[in-house]
């Protein structure tokens, strides 16, 4: 038969060098995280004209945007807001 023996230590026993704070949070770690589309474009900066051709940054485009246009004039006024 096994036995499991436990010893509760006293908190100011422990090193607090030791004690790794909790876990982020999903919410906490979202708020840490920059947008990958900010990071995208910093690299384009930094890489100037050796930046490949085939490599486009268009940020992703709402209504917002867009407003109340009519329907048939959106995707004529989304090619003009994307990167030429």
């Amino acid at each position: 038969m096994r036995t499991i023996f436990t010893r509760v230590l006293p908190k100011s026993s422990l090193n607090p060098r030791k004690i790794r704070p909790p876990p982020l949070t999903k919410k906490q770690e979202k708020a840490l995280k920059e947008p990958l589309i900010n990071i995208m474009q910093r690299r384009q900066a930094e890489a100037g004209a050796s930046w490949p051709q085939n490599l486009r940054i268009e940020p992703i485009m709402s209504r917002r945007a867009i407003g109340n246009a009519p329907k048939l004039l959106r995707a004529t006024l989304k090619k003009m807001l994307t990167e030429l």
